[in-house]
């Protein structure tokens, strides 16, 4: 088959991408005969190209951790992915609005926002009027198992239920399963997004952990009950192990304080969930009697969420035959507790250290696991991250770094537009769709304009967007900022601003606005803590390492590659064609 592999930048134009395919029906049967035969040769590596591929996402592992702390590494995880493998040390984000979201749809499909449609973990639904997310279901679906009736809700806006149905873009999953009909995919994390949106529309399983019970769930989307490897893994109350101990320092003989250049208190972190507090040790918990819902949210931002996930993990292969039946199969993985850890405590901190410590250690764990289960040299396993994050703005690691709350924003801008246009003062509820700083500080950095009310006063849309675009400019934390108009219209050097917000543009989803901020500054609703989110390099920078059948030991590679390629990478695995909206190619 043919491919045309489409450069990045020559996506800059579109604001969506359609793709037909012609498939004759007689080329079943070849294909299940071909899914009996032994692997192909890797004409690469000259290594049979093995049966598993495994995604490993480490949720806001900035691509800087793994050369800055490389020395505090062992021999099994990391760097053994550098020495037997390859590693891309210069991976950038090309795209604007790095969250988690739109981080693992991109990572699965190969396609920026522009493409899959997530173009952050929430957005305005102008039809509907409100916040949605991007995993939440557009019709009613369950969780499985249901969670406590009293429990509450989780926060993360997916309580009744879960899907990709938001999703627009193929992932590799899902061409898998349109390639290899005995070809398996699972899908694991803690988040509920990062399990949706890297399994695709078809995954043979997907599950996430729920706070509110302390078991991992799928949703009626998918099944009506949890396979029985899972039934028995939540039988065992995975997360309950952590009560009566501590989060102690991974490594008591290393100093913290000199490779961080940070104290344990530093100026700008927060305090953890069920009082797990500022400093080390960290208690699991300290008030409740029995576990509940905040001591399941300590867990998640430990070690312990990551630890529990590797175990499912483990138990998903064993009990999934994933490597080692007839068909290739795909395992998603995302680590979810780095991100949360970072969120509280910041990239200099002696949390985030130790969390990437450890995580090296469940690296080497898994790469262990993988070689006896399925067999070395039998598997490729491809590592990555979906965003990095800003340093803590009370450290000063920037000189423009600020943290202002988003209220900040829109009330001076509000009454700018009132000066601008000559209106009588109104509140914001005349220019934007929503005034509830919750909404706001969610669907940031897109502004949201209210068409109907800008419209009814015999306004154009577009000319109160430019006024937004030019007043958001001149502010003093803000970079730059583009119209929607612009991102439609307008071309853009590679890499720049404009890019990147180009790429994260689609039409129907997106605002009015997008701004740019300065480097180093948060704009937020949080007290402390830090974010990402922004086009800035210390959120655009990102790992990616690979190892395995599929895989040359090439080491080191400083040339500048872009976070796409992984798709095609995972594709390259199992021997078919990326996913249809991928825009790069393997690299290797």
């Amino acid at each position: 088959m043919l491919r045309l592999a489409v450069p990045i930048f020559a996506l800059m134009g579109c604001v969506g991408l359609i793709a037909g395919w012609v498939i004759n029906q007689n080329v079943q049967p070849i294909v299940a005969v071909l899914d009996q035969q032994d692997p192909p040769v890797d004409p690469v590596t000259g290594k049979p190209a093995g049966k598993l591929v495994v995604l490993v996402v480490f949720d806001q592992m900035r691509g800087d951790y793994l050369a800055k702390w490389a020395e505090h590494f062992g021999p099994a995880g990391f760097e053994r992915l550098k020495k037997e493998g390859v590693w891309y040390s210069d991976v950038q984000i090309p795209y604007a609005c790095t969250s988690t979201g739109p981080g693992h749809a991109s990572l699965a499909t190969g396609a920026p926002p522009a493409l899959t449609g997530i173009i952050e973990n929430e957005w305005w639904d102008r039809k509907a009027a409100k916040r949605v997310y991007c995993c939440q279901p557009t019709r009613p679906f369950d969780l499985v198992p249901p969670p406590p009736a009293d429990a509450g809700k989780t926060g993360r806006g997916a309580d009744t239920g879960f899907s990709p149905e938001r999703l627009l873009a193929e992932t590799v999953g899902d061409k898998l399963k349109g390639t290899q009909g005995g070809g398996r995919v699972v899908s694991l994390s803690i988040k509920d997004r990062t399990a949706v949106l890297m399994g695709g529309q078809k995954p043979d399983a997907a599950y996430c952990f729920d706070t509110r019970d302390g078991l991992f769930h799928t949703g009626t989307y998918y099944r009506d009950q949890v396979h029985p490897w899972v039934a028995e893994f939540n039988g065992s109350k995975p997360a309950d192990r952590w009560f009566d101990v501590k989060w102690e320092r991974f490594r008591s003989d290393l100093d913290y304080a000199k490779v961080t250049g940070n104290p344990d208190d530093a100026r700008g972190e927060g305090v953890g969930f069920n009082g797990q507090g500022q400093v080390f040790p960290h208690a699991y918990n300290s008030k409740l009697p029995t576990p509940a819902k905040p001591y399941y949210e300590a867990v998640e931002c430990s070690p312990a969420g990551n630890e529990m996930l590797l175990e499912l993990v483990k138990k998903a292969v064993v009990a999934e035959k994933l490597g080692q039946g007839e068909s290739r199969d795909l395992l998603c993985v995302s680590f979810s507790s780095n991100d949360l850890i970072g969120h509280i405590y910041g990239p200099d901190s002696w949390e985030v250290l130790d969390i990437t410590l450890r995580a090296d250690k469940v690296v080497a764990d898994l790469l262990t696991f993988l070689d006896t289960t399925v067999g070395k040299d039998k598997y490729t396993l491809v590592l990555s991250a979906d965003h990095g994050v800003c340093p803590m703005p009370e450290q000063k690691k920037i000189d423009t770094a600020r943290r202002l709350p988003i209220t900040e924003v829109y009330a001076p801008l509000s009454v700018a537009l009132d000066a601008a246009f000559k209106t009588t003062p109104g509140g914001p509820t005349q220019w934007f769709e929503t005034t509830d700083p919750r909404d706001l500080d969610r669907v940031w950095p897109w502004v949201y304009l209210n068409h109907t009310a800008i419209k009814a006063r015999g306004l154009k849309v577009q000319e109160v967007a430019a006024t937004v675009r030019d007043w958001l400019t001149q502010e003093a934390y803000i970079e730059t900022a583009f119209t929607s108009t612009q991102l439609e219209t307008e071309m853009f050097p590679p890499d720049s601003f404009g890019s990147k917000a180009k790429l994260a543009y689609q039409p129907e989803r997106c605002g009015d606005v997008i701004a740019i901020p300065r480097p180093g500054v948060l704009i937020t609703g949080y007290a402390n803590g830090t974010n990402h989110g922004s086009p800035q390099p210390y959120d655009t920078h990102v790992p990616v390492l690979a190892i395995g059948a599929t895989v040359p030991a090439l080491g080191k590679q400083a040339e500048r590659k872009s976070s796409l390629i992984v798709a095609p990478m995972l594709a390259k695995g199992l021997g078919i064609d990326p996913p249809a909206k991928a825009v790069e190619k393997a690299p290797y």
